[in-house]
């Protein structure tokens, strides 16, 4: 689930990934529309990181 990590909402659009980030495979940029919040989700193990 690609929720965010802050608020659990799931209504988001993408972003473009910094970084380190974008050297790590299977990962995806995200902001989150109520809360303004920037997170990672890690599709490998289904975990959203805040930034």
């Amino acid at each position: 689930m690609k929720a965010c990590p802050r608020c659990k909402s799931v209504s988001r659009h993408r972003l473009k990934r910094k970084g380190i980030v974008k050297l790590i495979p299977g990962t995806k940029g995200y902001a989150c529309d109520k809360c303004k919040t920037k997170y990672t989700w890690v599709s490998i193990i289904n975990l959203s990181l805040r930034i």
